[in-house]
């Protein structure tokens, strides 16, 4: 999970790939095997380091897991504690998810503030102010949060549609005395796809998907199965970070498990910038030969508009694509903090308040660069392949994070990629 990137650009990358599961189904669904006691085969479930530190605090807390391929089971009937320490939540915010999953087995939880990408504020009072909305006590000291109680259900409504309260509040209301309705939910795939395994595992829970969602509550003695097995929604946000590599680079793929209706507004943005889509059951076909186009202004929103984490990689293909373009971050107040990097390799952009203007220019020169989170870091990525030379891209766990060995996925399609420590 260490060492950096080592690339050559100017090569067009062309091939086939197959999307894998998603992160942000993967952590969520995880958190969600505490709810219920049972054996858990969880598939298409990637392999990376947020999923490694989400399994790491299910062992702590008294679940056994292991791993065939692609596919981590999970037996959570040994589940024995409540608390998450400091060190292991501050590895990944997404470990917050724990906080809805422990009420509804345990009746507590103890957890610190997550960790996660340094992207700016992330508060989870939306999540706190939903639990005691249901009825649970809260507690806070400095960083320590203590949740107790049981839901008693009856009707919330969100402040923002917050995918991570959405689904924290899901987990907490299945024990409930009484049935809970959530209004003004965030609507992402990725809560229908929990959803989908709560009621897999056994609870009935409705509405995932639209902004309101209905969770009957069961009291802690929910039947269900002693065994089950759930496939993992593909990745959309993987799926447009490689597809904004092809883009890039003028290159042409056909992109397997991926279905375009789940990220339609980012396949429309790229349509709008020139590249050629062909849409049909589970794939996704893209090519561009041409230089791309400005895709004029694009503002980040929920669900389903232009997604956030897709951000800095639409800002890398940016600064090649002829015309000003305008990119509004209406979701995190610091995720500009891969366009100091972008500007060692030669990109015009210019940070006023929550807009990055890019003046698009004809090259990028290969520099060194270092990735400073997540998706920051897959956009420097895509940066060196389009670039002329070579570039460096330092700090590779924030990209392993999120990404099953991306530098072997990009090499299937023909990027000249290595990892050296």
């Amino acid at each position: 999970m260490l060492g950096n990137f080592y690339i050559e650009g100017g090569v067009p990358l062309r091939g086939e790939y197959r999307v894998k599961g998603a992160k942000n189904s993967a952590l969520p669904v995880m958190a969600a095997t505490v709810c219920r006691g049972a054996v858990y085969e969880v598939y298409d479930c990637p392999r990376i380091g947020d999923v490694f530190a989400m399994e790491e605090i299910l062992r702590y807390l008294g679940a056994h897991t292991r791993w065939e391929n692609d596919c981590i089971i999970i037996d959570s009937r040994g589940v024995n504690k409540y608390t998450v320490p400091e060190d292991l939540m501050s590895e990944m915010r997404s470990s917050v998810f724990l906080m809805g999953s422990l009420l509804a087995r345990c009746g507590e939880a103890v957890i610190h503030r997550p960790g996660g990408c340094n992207i700016g504020s992330r508060p989870i009072d939306i999540h706190v102010s939903g639990l005691e909305q249901l009825g649970f006590e809260i507690e806070a000291e400095q960083e320590k949060i203590r949740c107790k109680g049981t839901c008693r259900g009856g009707k919330i409504t969100l402040t923002y549609p917050s995918v991570g309260a959405t689904e924290n509040l899901m987990m907490a209301a299945l024990s409930g005395k009484g049935d809970t309705i959530i209004e003004n939910c965030a609507t992402e795939p990725e809560i229908s796809d929990l959803q989908g395994f709560l009621r897999t595992a056994g609870f009935q829970v409705f509405g995932a998907g639209t902004d309101t969602i209905f969770i009957k509550g069961t009291g802690r003695s929910c039947p269900g199965p002693e065994q089950m097995m759930y496939f993992i929604l593909e990745d959309r946000i993987e799926a447009a970070t490689y597809m904004s590599a092809v883009m890039g680079t003028g290159g042409k793929a056909v992109f397997r498990n991926v279905r375009a209706e789940i990220m339609e507004k980012v396949l429309c943005t790229f349509e709008k910038m020139g590249a050629v889509i062909r849409r049909y059951g589970n794939t996704v076909e893209i090519q561009s030969t041409k230089r791309l186009k400005s895709p004029g202004m694009v503002i980040t929103q929920p669900y389903p508009g232009f997604p956030t984490d897709c951000q800095p990689q639409l800002m890398t293909l940016c600064t090649l694509a002829k015309g000003l373009t305008t990119i509004r971050e209406e979701i995190f107040e610091s995720r500009f903090t891969h366009k100091n990097e972008l500007a060692k390799m030669g990109a015009d952009i210019e940070i006023c308040g929550k807009n990055a203007i890019i003046k698009g220019s004809s090259t990028l020169r290969g520099a060194e660069v270092e990735a400073l989170d997540l998706r920051g870091g897959a956009a420097l990525v895509i940066a060196g392949l389009m670039a002329e030379g070579s570039t460096v891209v330092r700090n590779t766990f924030h990209i392993q994070r999120g990404y099953e060995e991306l530098e072997k996925g990009l090499r299937t399609l023909g990027g000249i990629i290595e990892t050296k420590g």
